[in-house]
């Protein structure tokens, strides 16, 4: 009797520890909620490239929590502008560039309802937007909030997402000028021209502003665009067609683009001063590393022009 007594407690202990031992990953540790991705961090980035007539950004929407879910969660996601006023008058001062919503009638919103499916973690909301008209100079962003949601909850907290723009095509980017400026009436009198160039994209898919000389306009410096840029338009033969983007003193100019080296080859004639000058050089894309930077270098020596 006291053997049975004893093999009942024992069983009853191993059951009680049986439950215990459940693995966590079986349950729930948490409850699921519903999120805009990139919220918690405010500002999402994405490209808009020149070269589309419409092109395609996304938000996120997704579901938190510890284990896949077992049903479909129909979002509603809605515009809530207002996000990016409060962005301006808390983030910003009186003398920056305010961010501004995206005008209307360039992009659409095509469907403000998102569908999680069963067992997955996320599923997109596209806008579509049309960046041909959009000013080179000028932020744009969208604000998006979570509305409704089908199941579960809605985050309490980092429900607005910024979605930043960044205009580009395929010539953009960040740049770096080689080459020399000389004076035409005395080839003595040069200077070594060496810097980051970032390449912005303009007008459409195949033109870039750069500045000539110097260094890109920021914050609180001498806005000096309007008399240092000047266009570059990649043709379809790869030969580049120059002008001035405004007040730049722009004679001629040209070259050639190569674009299995991400290369410009160009050279300028311009007036700077009253003087007559020309600027001939290389501007290559940035390299990833030092082994790809010594090819470029070497392609650049041989094929180098003085003239």
């Amino acid at each position: 009797m006291k053997k049975y007594k004893l093999l009942s407690l024992f069983m009853l202990t191993l059951c009680f520890i049986s439950c215990d031992d459940e693995a966590p990953m079986d349950r729930a540790l948490y409850p699921e909620s519903v999120y805009l991705v990139g919220a918690k961090d405010k500002i999402i980035y994405r490209d808009l490239n020149l070269g589309y007539v419409q092109d395609t950004a996304y938000a996120s929407v997704a579901i938190s929590g510890s284990l896949p879910t077992d049903r479909d969660v129909t979002v509603e996601v809605e515009e809530y502008p207002k996000a990016i006023l409060q962005y301006n008058d808390k983030e910003l001062g009186s003398n920056d560039i305010l961010f501004q919503n995206l005008p209307s009638g360039i992009y659409e919103l095509p469907d403000p309802t998102v569908i999680v499916k069963k067992g997955k973690p996320y599923n997109t909301c596209p806008i579509y937007v049309k960046p041909a008209t959009l000013h080179i100079d000028s932020l744009y962003m969208i604000a998006l909030k979570l509305k409704s949601t089908s199941e579960y909850n809605l985050t309490k907290k980092d429900t607005v997402v910024l979605m930043r723009f960044n205009i580009m095509n395929q010539y953009s980017g960040l740049y770096y000028m080689d080459g020399v400026i000389k004076n035409v009436a005395n080839s003595k009198d040069s200077v070594v021209y060496k810097s980051p160039r970032t390449l912005q994209a303009v007008l459409d898919g195949n033109s870039v502003r750069m500045y000539h000389l110097k260094n890109e306009w920021s914050k609180g410096a001498t806005d000096y665009r309007p008399s240092y840029c000047f266009n570059i338009t990649v043709n379809s033969d790869n030969s580049l067609s120059l002008v001035s983007w405004e007040k730049f003193k722009l004679l001629e100019g040209g070259g050639t683009y190569y674009p299995e080296l991400k290369v410009y080859d160009l050279w300028y004639k311009f007036i700077e001063d009253g003087v007559t000058k020309k600027t001939r050089g290389f501007v290559y894309k940035e390299r990833k590393n030092d082994d790809e930077q010594r090819i470029i270098n070497d392609w650049m020596e041989e094929h180098r022009k003085y003239d």
